[in-house]
């Protein structure tokens, strides 16, 4: 096989990327989420899991044969075999490779005793912290491989295999749901010597770690969404005026932004009325609506978020 040296920086641009995400996850992982017995779904959940489980009884054999660098390879060596076998053979390459400097991360930083970072309580402030900054880390890394055609694994490839089995599945769902499941299963960890403790104690060691559970997962989710997405997010203006020719002609000049003009018919009056549908900038919302109110008080106007948005201004423009 001809290797094209021309192509060789961009291949080690490229997999040094897919390098630096497994990093962040390992690094959020270890460093804030295991140490304070948070379980955001996922393999890494179920690895934080029985790693504080095991380790409340017997801490040797859990920082060796239950560490989580093992735990989380063992759990994604099936789904990855699969990966190669069910999807795209890049992908499942490009994912193996995060898997395996992911587990190899943590291992080292295992091998080396790399600081953490714990709170002194479920109400210390420093727990607090911990859950965000690890959904911060855990979030670049999910978002930097959803854009590079890879994944740290577990519930990804399971859903994207779902997904190809039967694209009729709601693949969102089920890993919504599956990543909740381990979520409250970290609560189990509260249920472990609760001999001598009242009801709201017990309660209360149970319930604190799902919910730093779920602003982990929560965190995790915003900050890929936002690599993903971009900062700028749009919102759509619906506009039902009389005055179509003069809202467009302030919008292109005031916004430079375009618009599209349908005609309609109102269902009560029988009026004809145009639609005006304009993709902005959120910041720019405050704008418009001073325009259409000066230019056509009477419209009708309802706005909706743009999840994301591809063209001429937006992602490839402007």
């Amino acid at each position: 096989m001809r290797i094209d040296k021309k192509k060789v920086p961009k291949y080690i641009g490229y997999y040094g990327i897919l390098t630096v995400l497994a990093f962040l996850r390992a690094l959020g992982t270890y460093v804030f989420i295991v140490p304070n017995a948070f379980a955001p779904g996922g393999f890494g959940g179920i690895a934080s899991i029985v790693y504080n489980v095991v380790a409340i009884f017997d801490i040797k054999l859990a920082e060796t044969w239950f560490n989580p660098a093992v735990t989380v390879f063992v759990l994604n060596l099936p789904v990855v075999i699969a990966a190669f076998f069910t999807l795209n053979k890049r992908y499942a390459i490009n994912s193996t490779i995060v898997v395996a400097f992911y587990s190899g991360f943590m291992g080292l930083f295992s091998l080396v005793d790399f600081p953490i970072y714990t709170g002194s309580g479920p109400d210390s402030g420093m727990t607090v912290l911990a859950a965000i900054a690890g959904g911060v880390l855990c979030g670049v890394s999910l978002g930097g491989t959803l854009l590079t055609n890879s994944s740290c694994g577990g519930t990804d490839i399971i859903g994207k295999i779902a997904y190809e089995k039967n694209p009729d599945v709601n693949v969102q769902w089920q890993i919504f749901i599956f990543d909740s499941i381990v979520v409250l299963f970290s609560g189990a960890m509260g249920l472990i010597n609760i001999e001598g403790q009242d009801a709201n104690t017990i309660f209360t060691n149970v319930a604190t770690p799902i919910f730093y559970s779920f602003i982990t997962l929560f965190v995790t989710s915003e900050v890929a969404d936002v690599v993903t997405n971009g900062l700028q997010s749009s919102v759509v203006f619906n506009i039902v005026t009389s005055k179509p020719d003069e809202l467009s002609a302030a919008i292109v000049s005031k916004l430079h932004r375009g618009a599209t003009k349908y005609t309609g018919e109102g269902v009560y009056t029988h009026a004809e009325r145009f639609i005006l549908v304009c993709v902005i900038r959120r910041r720019q919302s405050t704008q418009l609506k001073k325009l259409i109110k000066s230019i056509d008080p009477e419209s009708f106007v309802y706005i909706t978020k743009a999840k994301e948005v591809n063209g001429f201004g937006f992602r490839s423009g402007n």
